[in-house]
Parts: C-alpha cells; sequence; structure tokens
C-alpha cells in the first residue's frame, strides 16, 4: 500500500550504487510526473533508525524539481503534497535483500555508469560469498552472474574483477570495461617487468647463460618439459647450400659442415619441431628462420607438433646488403622470412609490424650469422626480464648478447666447433660489457 512519508525523515545510505545523475533525463521524468504521476512508488526499507530508500533515487530526484515548484505529485490515484515522498514498503529487509533491490531496480530497469555497476555487482558478489561462508558453501562470480541473468557474462565478470581497482584513476577513467581491464593489464604488465628487472639484477654476466656443444636433438631428448618461453633459431633451410658456388651461398667464406638438403631438413625438422614444443612452456613462443620453399613444409610439421602457426611469415629486410643469385637478370634479394608459432595462449608485448628492417654486422666468421638487433626485436615481441629461451642451432652465438640485452636467461645449442668456438667468444665477450640498466 502507497502511504506518504516526509521527505526529511527518508534515510538516503552514502554507498548508493548510482552515484550519476542526467539532469537532462531528471527534467524529462520530471515533467512525465507532473503530467502523469509516479507511476511506481518509491521503494523503501523499515529500520529502528527510520525508512531507508532502497529503489527510486532517480525518481525521487525528480519529485524534487517538482517539489521546488511548489508543486506535489499524483501516484496510484492519490495526491501528495510537496515533500511527501509516496512510498511501499518491502518491511525489515536484510543487507542481502536490500541490495538485490536495489540491483534489481537499477541493473535491469536502467543503465548505470560502468563504474557503478562494477561496483553494485561486486558488493552483491561480497554479500553472497559472505552469506554462503556462513553455511560453509562456496560461491563463484559465475554464481552471482547466473542469479542476475547477465547477457554479458565476460563484460560483467570484468566488472566484479574490476570493482577493487576503481581508485586506481587509470581504470576509473576508462571508456567501458573493456578500456579499463586493458589498462588494467598494462599497468599489471609494466609492474611485473620492474619486479623482475629487480629481480635479475643490475649486473647480469654470462653465468646466467648456458652453452652446449652438442647435438640438439639429443640434447633436447634429455631436456625437461616445459622450460622454455621462447624458442629463437635459425636451423639448416634444406636448399642444398653446400652446392653453391662461393659467394653465392648460405655461409659465404665458410665451409659446410652439414647436410643442407631438403631430405635431411625434412628429417631433421620433424624431430625438432615436436621436442622444441615439448620444452616450451604451457604459454610460449618460437621464431624459426627458413627458407622460402621450405615455408608452408614447416607450417606444417609445426602445426602437426601441436604449435599454432601464424598464416604468414615474418619478414627480415636486409638493409644495404644482399645477394644476386642472378646478376645479368636481377633483382637482388634482401629479404628473409622467420615462421612464427604460439603454444597455449601468450600475448605478445604489442603489436609490432611483420616486415623487420635490420643492417648485418661484421662477419663473425659465420656466413648465416644473424644481426644483434634482430633478434633483440623478436625477443621484445614476446618476453619479459627473467624469461627464458632456446636457440638450437646457436651458430656464432647471436642469441647471448641479444638475450643479454633483454635480461633473459639463454641457451645454446651448436653442434659445429667452430661455431661452437665463436659462441664462446662471444658468452665471454659479456662479462666486459657494462651493467645493464
Amino acid at each position: 500500500m502507497t502511504k506518504p512519508i516526509p521527505f526529511s525523515e527518508l534515510i538516503i545510505s552514502e554507498n548508493r550504487q548510482r552515484k550519476e545523475f542526467d539532469p537532462e533525463a531528471l527534467t524529462d521524468l520530471a515533467n512525465s510526473i507532473s503530467a502523469l504521476g509516479l507511476l511506481h512508488p518509491i521503494v523503501v526499507r523499515e529500520t529502528p533508525t527510520g525508512p531507508v530508500l532502497v529503489a527510486g533515487e532517480r525518481r525521487l530526484r525528480a519529485l524534487e524539481t517538482i517539489w521546488l515548484l511548489g508543486d506535489g505529485a499524483r501516484c496510484n490515484g492519490l495526491q501528495f503534497a510537496p515533500y511527501e515522498v509516496p512510498t511501499i514498503t518491502l518491511g525489515e529487509l536484510s543487507p542481502l535483500e536490500a541490495e538485490e533491490a536495489e540491483l534489481d531496480e537499477n541493473l535491469k530497469r536502467r543503465d548505470l555508469t560502468w563504474q557503478e555497476r562494477s561496483e553494485a555487482l561486486a558488493r552483491l558478489h561480497r554479500l553472497r560469498n559472505a552469506q554462503a561462508d556462513a553455511v560453509g558453501e562456496s560461491h563463484s562470480i559465475r554464481d552471482t552472474l547466473l542469479e542476475i541473468e547477465t547477457t554479458d557474462y565476460a563484460k560483467d565478470r570484468q566488472s566484479i574483477l574490476l570493482a577493487d581497482h576503481l581508485s586506481n584513476p587509470i581504470v576509473a577513467g576508462a571508456k567501458n570495461e573493456k578500456e579499463a581491464f586493458k589498462a588494467l593489464k598494462r599497468e599489471e604488465d609494466s609492474r611485473k617487468n620492474r619486479a623482475l628487472a629487480e629481480t635479475v639484477g643490475a649486473s647480469y654476466n654470462s653465468a646466467v647463460h648456458e652453452l652446449h656443444h652438442t647435438d640438439c636433438l639429443e640434447w633436447l631428448a634429455r631436456c625437461p618439459d616445459n622450460t622454455f618461453d621462447v624458442v629463437l633459431t635459425d636451423p639448416p633451410y634444406g636448399m642444398n647450400a653446400q652446392s653453391f658456388g662461393d659467394g653465392a651461398g648460405r655461409l659465404v667464406a665458410s665451409e659446410h659442415h652439414y647436410d643442407d638438403s631438403p631430405e635431411a631438413w625434412r628429417k631433421l625438422m620433424s624431430k625438432f619441431c615436436p621436442e622444441a614444443y615439448r620444452v616450451s612452456k604451457p604459454q610460449a613462443h618460437a621464431y624459426i628462420f627458413c627458407d622460402l620453399d621450405r615455408f608452408h613444409e614447416l607450417k606444417t610439421i609445426m602445426q602437426t607438433a601441436g604449435w599454432y602457426v601464424f598464416r604468414t611469415p615474418l619478414i627480415v629486410h636486409k638493409l644495404g646488403s644482399g645477394r644476386v643469385p642472378l646478376p645479368e637478370h636481377g633483382p637482388r634479394r634482401q629479404y628473409e622470412i622467420i615462421l612464427y608459432a604460439i603454444k597455449g595462449d601468450r600475448p605478445v608485448t604489442g603489436i609490432y609490424s611483420d616486415v623487420i628492417p635490420c643492417r648485418l654486422e661484421e662477419n663473425t666468421g659465420h656466413g648465416a650469422n644473424k644481426p644483434i638487433e634482430l633478434y633483440v626485436d623478436l625477443l621484445k615481441r614476446s618476453t619479459r626480464p627473467g624469461d627464458t629461451v632456446l636457440d638450437a642451432f646457436a651458430g656464432s652465438g647471436t642469441i647471448f648478447p641479444a638475450a643479454h640485452q633483454c635480461k633473459l636467461y639463454a641457451t645454446g645449442l651448436e653442434l659445429n666447433p667452430e661455431y661452437y668456438g665463436l659462441s664462446v667468444k662471444r658468452l665471454n665477450a659479456l662479462d666486459t660489457e657494462p651493467a645493464m640498466l
């Protein structure tokens, strides 16, 4: 039954869920009430200290506009004087019941700002948890969202998780839950990066890396599962490079010490790719250099091993260098390709171009030596300080200065003794470099 309550006696809690009201919308509502009357009375609950507003604050604010003009309002066929609030009581409600009543009023009938909705859902979830704890039961976010019959589970789950971070201006100032969640994740990633950098320390020498003179397949067979965050490696290409003429092959000024036939390449990669998947952590990335003719074949081998392979290769644009396989006909070939693969759902650190410009470095004695800046570019896409990286075909050891610069723990494997010696020199040279950070 609708009854009047003096406005001065109505208690409005400070922690009401709705915090913002559109002045223009309130004016429209006030005009509607003046013309048609108040269709739904204000919902209150009785407490020892007086009636407490449960639902209808927006209608109450519209009534205040009418009262300022000296007018009253009609509700359910009754005329109410200025500052008489038409109310209906829900009796003695518990805090949980009051919360539910207000949520029903606000969430299902009028849009809150996303910040208000976040607070409201989180408050209901906390109350439900408290009720479940009292009887020795558990209550999940999913249970809370099933109760309100949400139509967007993912968004409202984010709302509950974001409620504890609304004091953070970066979160509170976001346009919506999605943007707020992204901002919170960026901030959390930044915090983790700083913490990892402190853990790794300012001094970082060759002792933190591993270099093994070994056959990579034999070493991988002994390596524990879930060891590496990233696999970055430059294996044979399977392009018969050993038959190329002097200066035209992949290993310029170096003798080939391996069978680079397509058959040998297939045999090697069919064993390497599954092992690389096994020793990679559940969330990992892989960057594998390959020849254009072998890309789709390597993609199939990697997919069979369990990797998700990015559909197109990354392109390395070799500035100021390259070879001309047909000098009389051109053109100069100035690019290489990289297969990029994902294990699990590991995110990248940002959105980068699939074309990577870089300049070759001075000849280290390894004709297929890759620039440090190229490896740094790839590692920065996928790692944070303290992560682990594997180069199973280490060659001259480019992985070590690159990993050192990114504050990673690198493991390099190299079978050829000459190239292994180059890797040793490169690794030892790290001890003479200035401390990072």
